[in-house]
């Protein structure tokens, strides 16, 4: 009894700790998007995109849950709200959407869902739709990356066992809001520093 008395103030320390970085998340990439779009659809896009992102990875982080609801309900909002931005094709949109959730759906497949699980391949599905095609690509590239090297570093320090199970849905929201914000300027790069060398 003692022992769950002492766990309940704790784990409601850690909700509200969490609820406080979610929103100094949230502020933060607000601003972000605001400075790099000004005040325009993009923007308002941006906001929703990066609420359902902070979002997802709270949830994902401290219960290993994507909310279904959250990412329908956002989901549903964006399939409009997008493509009145304009920043991305039709056609672009409808493959990053296609090719985003397809892709890890074919991991979850493989996998049995033991390396991918649906919520985050809904998720992608969403990102895939905002970032459109190629865009969709380099965000799951930069959050396997990302969480690559989150797995490494806590092997490392000896904080997961390996085949330990790894919160996938914060690094497909960092790496697509990277991407939304400066996904062309990377691209660019890229084509212009690093195609021309082979």
């Amino acid at each position: 009894a003692d022992a769950s008395a002492a766990a309940a103030p704790a784990s409601g320390r850690l909700r509200r700790a969490g609820d406080l970085a979610a929103a100094l998340a949230s502020a933060a990439l607000f601003a972000l998007m605001h400075l790099q779009f000004g005040a325009s659809g993009a923007w308002a896009v941006g906001l929703l995109l990066t609420a359902l992102a902070v979002m997802c990875a709270v949830t994902d982080l401290t219960a290993h849950i994507i909310p279904n609801g959250a990412v329908m309900g956002f989901g549903a909002v964006l399939l409009v709200a997008a493509p009145l931005a304009g920043g991305v094709p039709l056609w672009s949109q409808a493959l990053g959407a296609l090719g985003g959730g397809g892709l890890l759906l074919l991991i979850a497949l493989l996998t049995s869902g033991k390396g991918m699980g649906m919520g985050d391949v809904k998720l992608l599905t969403v990102f895939g739709w905002v970032v459109g095609f190629p865009g969709v690509l380099l965000a799951l590239f930069l959050a396997s990356a990302a969480g690559a090297a989150a797995g490494l570093l806590q092997l490392a320090r000896g904080r997961r066992n390996r085949g330990q199970t790894l919160a996938f849905g914060p690094f497909l929201a960092i790496g697509t809001l990277v991407v939304y914000m400066y996904g062309k300027e990377i691209i660019h790069w890229y084509l212009q520093n690093v195609i021309p060398l082979y």
